[in-house]
């Protein structure tokens, strides 16, 4: 193939990319975790500090865990040139997924020489709705993809440049935790089998370079204040969650009553019944069923129905992986496993986001299967996947309803109805969506009231007061008004009840989510809360 016609051809694969990717610029709508991110990002650039009020900090907070910086910052660049908006929130991180697209190109030309790989292995990953998902919102799971694969492609360079390797291992190491426990594996697994000629001495500075970086990561985090919980918590809840922990006691249990010896029962199941649970939990996240068939539940990463693949791509994965044992190249094989690693340690609230990591490799897998068919085989199944995929594009409104928990567009004129009132108090029903704080920032004028510039690292903070909107909690206790005091209420099943036994009898109107179920019911009364 000439080289400029490959390069026209790639130029057709970005411009298939931007597309899909400007069509429908809306879809799919923020989840409160990238709303939050997206709002943080313009504080930051326009105020200098994040939604807390806290001076241009390092670590951030959110309801789950703390999140690390790099996010956050890039967020803000988008929000400083076009402000606070869906384009703002949106262009860095599609500018990230164009560039993982561009890696993914880049790293298929060292792995084959064979005639349009590096563009069928671009192809699958524009393809991937997954990817479609995650490169049109801030979050962290695109960035760490992203630099994984330039990690990759560093590593395989005909020379080393130990400068940009390390660099790219601080930037991971700024973007998430669970790189964290990536890296070393990763690098390891390069130097030392992947690519095996390499040289001693370069082999020592790599892996002296990653078990540095990560070594001094987890000391200074663990100096944090509520560092060592938010790890046990978040990345190594596999070993504490309760459930597992109760299983293994309930057998223990068993095995004494029964008259096992103390010894043997301890012996045969103790704590390291962990370890075979977590390998098989680790092995559940990149199983066909979660890559060609439904990838997430709420179908919040992927259309329904959908898996991080169009559903043909299951016969050239198996054809890849045969023809990769065959011809002795079995070491890509592991690589999907080895970025899904924090798997093996966190229970059971694993996202789904982790399996993005994997995707660049399964694609070259693939892309290895086409290449096993012939022609007709080959155009058939191209045809095949962008045929789902078009059927998807042509019926977001569908997809937009089956959202409509996870990435709620009803929310929005629900928050500019509650912020536009005058005259009274304003109490939203803090269960209307997961963390509704992060959305009454982005979709409103408001700032909370109580914020906590003086909490050096907030763990799990939770904002609540937003001047003349406030949320209202199950714990939150009503009372009649004084003389003058009047509310307005915009509140879900839970709290509609018991604000009218209170008095609040004057409805307003009700509001639907997107399947067209009543979600929210905005009532008045002299009601108010202590």
């Amino acid at each position: 193939m000439k080289i400029n016609t490959t390069f026209k051809l790639l130029l057709v694969l970005i411009a298939l990319a931007v597309f899909l990717r400007v069509y429908n610029f809306s879809f799919p709508a923020f989840t409160t975790d990238e709303a939050r991110i997206a709002f943080r990002g313009y504080e930051l650039y326009h105020n200098g500090v994040d939604e807390l009020g806290r001076k241009l900090p390092f670590l951030f907070n959110s309801p789950d865990d703390y999140e690390l910086p790099l996010v956050s910052y890039i967020s803000a660049l988008g929000t400083g040139f076009f402000g606070k908006s869906e384009l703002g929130a949106r262009v860095p991180f599609i500018i990230i997924g164009l560039i993982l697209i561009l890696l993914t190109y880049k790293v298929a030309t060292q792995l084959s020489k064979e005639k349009y790989y590096s563009l069928f292995s671009a192809l699958i990953l524009i393809l991937s709705p997954v990817l479609f998902f995650l490169s049109k919102a801030p979050n962290e799971y695109i960035v760490v993809a992203t630099l994984i694969l330039l990690l990759f492609y560093l590593l395989n360079k005909d020379r080393l440049n130990l400068i940009p390797i390390t660099f790219t291992i601080i930037l991971l190491f700024l973007t998430s935790k669970l790189s964290w426990f990536i890296v070393v594996p990763f690098v390891l697994y390069t130097i030392f089998v992947f690519r095996n000629n390499l040289n001693i001495r370069d082999k020592f500075k790599l892996s002296l370079i990653s078990f540095t970086f990560t070594i001094l990561a987890f000391v200074l985090f663990i100096q944090v204040p509520q560092g060592a919980r938010s790890l046990a918590e978040n990345n190594l809840s596999f070993f504490s969650d309760i459930s597992i922990k109760n299983g293994i006691d309930w057998i223990r249990g068993q095995g004494l009553q029964s008259g096992w010896p103390p010894a043997v029962e301890r012996i045969l199941i103790g704590k390291a019944l962990f370890l075979p649970i977590g390998f098989l939990h680790w092995l559940s996240n990149i199983q066909p069923a979660v890559l060609f068939g439904q990838f997430s539940k709420d179908t919040s990463l992927s259309f329904s129905g959908m898996g991080a693949f169009p559903k043909v791509l299951i016969v050239p994965a198996l054809l890849g992986i045969a023809f990769l044992i065959k011809k002795g190249k079995r070491s890509l094989l592991l690589y999907p496993m080895i970025v899904v690693l924090p798997a093996a340690f966190i229970y059971p609230q694993l996202k789904s986001q982790v399996i993005l990591f994997a995707l660049p490799f399964i694609g070259y897998i693939i892309a290895f299967g086409l290449f096993q068919v012939n022609k007709i085989m080959k155009s058939l199944i191209i045809f095949l996947m962008v045929l789902e995929l078009s059927v998807n594009f042509l019926f977001l409104s569908s997809e937009v309803n089956i959202m409509a928990k996870s990435r709620p567009y009803w929310i929005k004129p629900i928050l500019l109805d509650a912020s536009s009132v005058t005259g009274a108090g304003v109490f939203i029903s803090d269960d209307i969506v997961r963390d509704p704080a992060s959305f009454i920032e982005w979709f409103t004028p408001l700032k909370p009231q109580i914020s906590a510039p003086d909490l050096k690292f907030p763990y799990k903070y939770r904002q609540t007061d937003f001047g003349k909107v406030k949320l209202l909690g199950l714990s939150d206790n009503l009372r009649l008004c004084q003389p003058g005091e009047v509310s307005s209420f915009f509140v879900t099943q839970r709290d509609l009840e018991r604000v009218k036994k209170m008095g609040a009898n004057t409805f307003i109107r009700t509001y639907s989510e997107d399947q067209g179920a009543v979600v929210v019911y905005r009532i008045e009364g002299e009601v108010c809360i202590n």
